[in-house]
């Protein structure tokens, strides 16, 4: 008959906090909550892991029933509000001041939060791409034992991958002469001429020069136009400016169009919600760094990184899904939609399993 400590094994779990101050003689109060608080993120990040693991598992196969598309939903969810409590975990760290962090800072060098393993292994199972990190060598700080364990753990498809690779198997919706993209692509046309007509209202009755305005405008017309071309859509993933491909993104659009069919609502809620964690990790940096910022100011951090500025550009720059947030630019009301064909929309009334 099992009992709840040896379950738990609370005996291990309970006895894994030894403050480094208590070791040199100087024993600091705060350094507990910074130990416990600590060891908490790193067992939720494995939970987010072990959930994220089995979403790419089941993303990963040439046909994903609906049913397993649920199931992935509602396990992101989850990993979505875990994150949630990750970033609400900061204002526990916060009741702790500068200077009773000071008190046994010195004593944790050189180790840091940046040799976290598991978040390592998070990052490249959401799907970071090298090239969009701020610091090209960050595994130099972790242990060969733990370089070995991450690249081992990371060594199959990312999130990203097998959610593109999800989305390009959506069925594009043409039937005869109609094409959905030639539709759509003439309505967004329409609001952004709709947008110009504004601007340039606004202007005159501003007496302003328009410009720059109309720049922009016309701009995110050539970005929008690109999406459509083969041609020039290669050269925005050969310039990073996409990662994303062309079929899938286009996927992406049409699903964020039309989520209003039945057959679509249960794909727009599980890339909702896909959208939602990059939020989330992002926001979990952001809390990150102004925790720092509040502990340490412009100091440099233990594991010798340029501490509050290195965090920061993490925050801004190393998102994995911001080509589907992107998208937002180009999706138009509801009242300006194309409406579908008849046999499409009856089609998208329906949830058909069959290959």
């Amino acid at each position: 008959m099992i009992y709840y400590s040896d379950y738990l094994q609370l005996d291990k779990v309970l006895d894994a906090q030894h403050p480094e101050s208590d070791k040199h003689g100087a024993p600091a109060h705060e350094e507990m909550l910074f130990i416990i608080t600590h060891q908490t993120f790193e067992l939720w990040f494995k939970q987010v892991l072990f959930e994220v693991g089995s979403i790419i598992k089941l993303l990963d196969r040439d046909y994903v029933p609906e049913s397993d598309v649920a199931v992935c939903h509602a396990r992101l969810r989850r990993v979505n509000r875990i994150m949630e409590l990750l970033c609400d975990q900061f204002s526990l760290i916060e009741t702790m001041t500068p200077s009773e962090f000071m008190d046994f800072r010195a004593f944790l060098n050189p180790a840091s939060g940046f040799q976290s393993m598991q978040w390592r292994i998070l990052e490249r199972t959401l799907g970071l791409a090298q090239d969009r990190r701020v610091l090209k060598h960050y595994t130099d700080a972790l242990a060969e034992q733990h370089k070995q364990q991450l690249d081992a753990a990371t060594a199959g498809p990312s999130l990203f991958d097998v959610v593109q690779r999800w989305l390009e198997k959506i069925p594009f919706m043409e039937s005869g002469a109609y094409a959905f993209w030639d539709a759509y692509k003439t309505a967004v046309q329409n609001m952004l001429e709709n947008d110009r007509r504004e601007v340039r209202t606004l202007a005159e009755t501003e007496h302003r020069d328009p410009s720059e305005a109309l720049n922009q405008i016309d701009a995110n017309e050539r970005g929008f136009l690109a999406l459509f071309d083969a041609g020039q859509y290669a050269e925005l993933l050969q310039q990073g400016s996409r990662r994303m491909s062309q079929t899938a993104t286009l996927a992406v659009l049409f699903i964020s169009t039309y989520r209003q069919y039945p057959l679509l609502q249960l794909p727009y809620q599980f890339l909702d919600a896909v959208i939602e964690l990059d939020k989330l990790v992002s926001l979990w940096r952001y809390r990150h760094t102004m925790m720092v910022s509040r502990m340490i100011g412009m100091r440099v951090g233990t594991g010798g990184s340029s501490g509050h500025e290195y965090l920061m550009r993490t925050t801004m720059q190393q998102r994995v899904f911001d080509d589907v947030t992107s998208l937002s630019s180009f999706l138009i009301p509801a009242h300006a939609t194309p409406a579908l064909p008849a046999e499409i929309a009856d089609r998208l009334q329906f949830v058909n399993e069959t290959r």
